[in-house]
């Protein structure tokens, strides 16, 4: 989807299946898209359940399409999202290698970005690097400006966990301007968390507050919660920086509570990102009051935790 938004979405292919029990192919179309959206909202198990729901279904008819590998890397997702990194592995693999053999380079494009990731997630960077470079030049040869955009977020994201910040941020500016010009609200905000972590890095708290803060606005309309959750502990690591501890409790608590509920897990290299920040406020506050800010935002619902996090200090 183009920017669109993803529970309106969701409700649409919830209502074609609904509609829709017994011809094949469109159900199992309805079932991708609908596993798809499902994922990226952090919805993991209605995600796992309608991509095995499609996988059967098209085991049944005997047919492998682009449809069976894209609901394998759906599925991929799912459990790397959940920490299973060798079974992600193989059903990334799985998914490339039916989109090699039906001539499908735009899957292709796609499918070696997942196996990218998981190498990352696996502690392989180099080799995550080499195929989110194939898959960067493979979106130019095809002009695939959703493919490149994301490969240039993934790419820029092994830069930051490197340290070069210049380059992860070069990456990621050229990614957020493509995702603008082509009108793709719903990818922008991976550009958007990116440069905010790029600033935080370097320092610049006020520009990694503005990138988290418009990524979250962003993830509010949008009903992203995995990326809202990681805008909110981007913000909870700036308000760290700035000495402001209670607020950065009461984030971070927050955002433990919208990721927890998605069931994803954090890569260790991921909570490398956040752990001096955790650290320092747990230290400068002390258990009693790191405890009840953290409880305060954990309490949060959703909503309250973007206008709070919206909020100028002190306000």
């Amino acid at each position: 989807m183009d920017g669109g938004y993803f529970d309106e979405g969701r409700r649409w292919l919830e209502e074609i299946l609904a509609q829709n029990d017994g011809a094949q192919a469109p159900r199992g179309k309805a079932l991708e898209g609908l596993s798809w959206l499902s994922r990226l909202q952090g919805d993991l198990d209605r995600a796992e359940a309608l991509a095995e729901e499609g996988l059967e279904l098209s085991a049944e008819a005997g047919v492998e399409t682009s449809t069976v590998a894209s609901l394998r890397g759906t599925l991929g997702d799912v459990v790397r999202s959940r920490g299973e990194h060798e079974r992600a592995k193989e059903l990334f693999e799985e998914s490339v290698r039916l989109y090699r053999e039906i001539g499908d380079r735009w899957g292709v494009a796609w499918s070696l970005g997942s196996l990218a990731n998981v190498a990352g997630d696996r502690g392989d960077h180099e080799q995550a690097k080499r195929l989110y470079e194939e898959g960067l030049a493979l979106s130019r040869r095809l002009g695939d400006a959703s493919a490149l955009g994301v490969y240039l977020v993934s790419l820029g994201y092994e830069y930051l966990l490197e340290g070069n910040l210049e380059k992860a941020a070069e990456l990621n500016e050229e990614a957020a301007a493509l995702f603008r010009k082509h009108g793709r609200r719903g990818d922008l905000q991976y550009a958007l968390v990116n440069l905010g972590w790029a600033a935080l890095l370097q320092g610049d708290h006020e520009r990694a507050a503005a990138s988290y803060q418009e990524c979250l606005v962003l993830c509010r309309e949008l009903g992203d919660r995995l990326t809202a959750a990681e805008s909110l502990e981007g913000l909870a690591c700036s308000a760290a920086a700035r000495g402001e501890a209670t607020r950065a409790s009461v984030l971070f608590g927050a955002a433990e509570t919208l990721r927890e509920a998605t069931g994803y897990q954090l890569a260790s290299r991921d909570r490398s990102l956040r752990e001096p920040y955790l650290v320092a406020v747990h230290a400068q506050l002390g258990e009693a009051a790191w405890s009840a800010a953290w409880e305060e935002g954990r309490s949060m619902e959703f909503e309250d935790a973007v206008v709070y996090a919206l909020e100028k200090p002190n306000s």
